[in-house]
């Protein structure tokens, strides 16, 4: 037998780290992040906050639950080409074929419980 019988193939850092992200599932964590911030660049602030994203891509469609049915009118019908451009442009790492939105409620943090004084 040779000297590199049962030797792993030399990979490269790069190859190495994005195998680990992969396997961690740190990668799409790292991917949701980016879609979440490149989300409200392309919307801006006050048209995201009507909205939530689901966690993950499911077979690269981005499902996004809307709180109002005018804005949601809205992105489905006049701005969903130019969302999905921006998205596109700025999230390099997973590609998204489309955008699927429904209407339904924010998921809201609970108030806090209010302490006796």
């Amino acid at each position: 037998m040779g000297a590199d019988a049962g030797r792993r193939p030399v990979r490269t850092l790069r190859e190495a780290l994005a195998g680990y992200l992969e396997s961690s599932g740190l990668d799409r964590v790292a991917v949701t992040d980016q879609i979440g911030r490149a989300w409200v660049e392309v919307l801006g602030p006050e048209i995201a906050k009507h909205t939530r994203l689901a966690r993950t891509l499911r077979k690269n469609v981005l499902d996004v639950v809307v709180d109002s049915p005018a804005v949601l009118q809205e992105l489905k019908g006049f701005r969903k080409a130019e969302i999905l451009e921006g998205l596109r442009a700025r999230v390099k790492r997973q590609y998204i074929e489309d955008i699927r939105f429904k209407l339904g409620e924010q998921k809201r943090p609970k108030a806090e419980p209010k302490g006796e004084n």
